[in-house]
């Protein structure tokens, strides 16, 4: 009986699975740049048989209520881990960030040691999707959806 074909299976195997490995991006890459917040939805399953719904201000002002939620409009994430939150193009907070696990956690230091954890649902180029857990009357989990604020590239001059 031949072998090597099945040899030459396992090999290309692998190949092609260490090639999509290297070639796709770490979510410490994706992350940096400017993000805008677009939506909140509570999500939950047992509310009037809907799997999730928005959020409106009054809801999202009692859920901050208990919580460090960052209520600014931009998140600005820089290679150097620092995280500034911008609200009217000025600087609210300026924080320290970090991706943990296999790319799935994201933690915030404040600098009086607080620290917050939200799950990175997904990531892509232009969408940014992380949920975080409450306890408000009832157990439940907000995601919170951004959107890539592109960088302004302006013509060179010659």
């Amino acid at each position: 009986m031949k072998v090597w074909p099945i040899y030459l299976f396992f090999a290309l195997l692998l190949v092609f699975s260490s090639w999509s490995l290297i070639d796709k991006d770490s979510p410490e890459v994706l992350i940096l740049g400017d993000w805008e917040e677009v939506s909140w939805k509570f999500e939950k399953l047992d509310h009037n048989n809907e799997l999730d719904f928005s959020i409106n201000d009054l809801q999202k002002q009692e859920i901050c209520k208990n919580l460090i939620i960052h209520k600014a409009e931009t998140w600005q994430f820089s290679p150097n881990k620092r995280l500034t939150f911008l609200e009217d193009g000025k600087v609210r907070e300026d924080l320290k960030w970090s991706i943990k696990g296999r790319g799935h956690i994201l933690e915030l230091k404040h600098n009086n040691a607080v620290v917050e954890d939200y799950q990175v649902v997904g990531i892509s180029d232009n969408e940014l999707v992380v949920q975080f857990n409450f306890d408000l009357q009832v157990k439940g989990i907000v995601k919170m959806t951004f959107k890539r604020i592109p960088k302004k590239e302006y013509a060179q001059k010659i």
